[in-house]
């Protein structure tokens, strides 16, 4: 299945909704679009579209209200509830995206565990990424972290951090100063 391109999706969906008559596109692309900014992880853009959805598209369509309701859960960071109302039957348009955001939050979960934590419960991280005790131990070990058998203890190890740009050097910086020297004159 080929990778799906939720930037260009967005644009798209953006457009619809600004060539749609009067303004108002029909209810799927509101869905659609809703759920691809929480997916982008743009909860300012998911709250201003919910506050421009007509009334009578979000009394019609029960399902844009459960996505905006995943957007406050993530909005108030209640991980859990996330991953509760994530657990619901979608139609074929969100389907697709509901899933791709399902794994991005608890990806991200994963990294945030990893930044801030040396050793975590392995009952407080399953709340964190929405599996089971025994699922999140064996991902746990399959992100190449330790587990304390004895006191029920995931063990994070940082992640590798970027490799950044190098410094420019002295000489480089005399010769971009003389470069700009030279333009001002």
């Amino acid at each position: 299945m080929a990778e799906v391109d939720y930037n260009k999706t967005c644009e798209d969906l953006e457009k619809q909704e600004l060539d749609a008559p009067n303004g108002v596109p029909p209810a799927h692309i509101y869905e659609q679009l809703l759920a691809i900014y929480l997916l982008q992880n743009d909860l300012t853009s998911a709250k201003f579209l919910w506050k421009r959805i007509p009334g009578s598209a979000k009394s019609s369509t029960p399902e844009l209200a459960l996505i905006w309701a995943l957007g406050q859960h993530l909005w108030q960071r209640d991980l859990p509830a996330v991953y509760t109302a994530i657990n619901h039957e979608w139609s074929n348009h969100v389907k697709d995206i509901i899933k791709a955001l399902h794994e991005s939050v608890r990806q991200r979960a994963v990294e945030l565990v990893g930044c801030a934590y040396t050793s975590i419960s392995a009952e407080d991280f399953t709340q964190l990424v929405g599996m089971t005790v025994e699922e999140s131990i064996l991902a746990a070990k399959n992100y190449g972290w330790g587990y304390d058998q004895a006191t029920r203890m995931i063990l994070p190890t940082r992640p590798k951090p970027a490799p950044h740009a190098p410094t420019p050097s002295e000489e480089q910086l005399r010769r971009l100063a003389d470069y700009v020297s030279f333009l001002e004159n």
